[in-house]
């Protein structure tokens, strides 16, 4: 409720801790004007004088009656409510993957320039399947460490370069395997990886899918496997967990679900809160049975 400007006079109580011995507002139905210029009892400049329904009490106020909330801006807002859920529903999307629409032409490939991969052939087979099952295109380069640190200060800006200038669109995963070219074919504690993917590939492409795939070749070649067998085994692992995200249980489905939806949930419990606020306002009103009195009825305004 809208309140007015407190009028401090030493005879008179305001009613925000209750009435008086005297009878204040206390039994009444006037606490509405709690705080406000409303008084018992008629004072010079009293513009408004109300009387409630109930039990007779009166009260005098220099202002115009509280705001109440009327039918019309409930309303109002219920509308205000549906549009605005409506609106953020556009924003839900589905966190089930789905194989994306392939919109390049070329096909996953191994640039194996630094010599440390013996099994191509398998590991550029598995490349396809991923790209079978995802839309997704990979890409794999091997390079000696000497040959990209004189231009990047890392290895992520050099992969990321990589991405670039080889490809034009955001459905690519490009992957980069470093070592000191003394340690080629050798079981390389300074072998590094690092890898760069377009934007659409996210629903699969996932923090956890990183870091379970760059564990798996990093315990591989910690084992003294070679490069191709690690990242064939790490793509393997990839495979399965596109599937898996593609054809989710039923439980992670829902959970999925909820997420998706949590957003036009939270909007929705706001305004169903906001709503309900507006309604109990409006009945209490109501109940308060006010209205004006005739300045004629009270002799000491006639």
């Amino acid at each position: 409720m809208e309140t007015f400007g407190i009028r401090e006079e030493k005879f008179m109580p305001h009613a925000s801790g209750g009435g008086s011995g005297g009878g204040g507002f206390s039994g009444g139905g006037f606490y509405g004007y709690h705080g406000s210029n409303a008084r018992m009892r008629y004072y010079p400049g009293s513009k408004r004088h109300l009387r409630d329904y109930n039990d007779g009490t009166d009260a005098y106020l220099n202002g115009p009656r509280s705001q109440k909330n009327s039918i019309l801006s409930i309303i109002a807002v219920s509308i205000l409510s549906v549009i605005a859920t409506f609106v953020v529903s556009l924003t839900v999307q589905s966190r089930t993957p789905l194989k994306l629409n392939p919109r390049y032409s070329d096909a996953p490939a191994v640039h194996d320039d630094a010599g440390i991969i013996f099994s191509s052939g398998s590991l550029t087979e598995t490349l396809k399947k991923y790209q079978e099952t995802t839309g997704i295109c990979p890409v794999v380069y091997t390079v000696y460490e000497e040959d990209w640190k004189s231009d990047y200060s890392n290895l992520s800006k050099y992969t990321y370069d990589m991405y670039v200038k080889n490809f034009n669109d955001e459905q690519h995963l490009v992957v980069v395997c470093s070592i000191p070219e003394a340690e080629a074919g050798k079981s390389s504690q300074g072998f590094k990886l690092e890898a760069v993917q377009g934007d659409l590939t996210d629903p699969f492409l996932t923090n956890s899918w990183y870091s379970n795939f760059k564990s798996i070749i990093t315990r591989d070649i910690g084992n003294g496997a070679d490069a191709g067998l690690a990242l064939n085994n790490a793509f393997t692992y990839s495979v399965d967990d596109a599937v898996s995200k593609m054809n989710p249980t039923p439980s992670k489905r829902l959970l999925n679900l909820f997420i998706s939806f949590l957003p036009v949930i939270i909007t929705a419990v706001i305004f169903i809160i906001v709503i309900t606020v507006m309604i109990v306002k409006f009945v209490k009103a109501k109940k308060r049975n006010e209205f004006n009195a005739p300045r004629s009825s009270d002799p000491r305004l006639a």
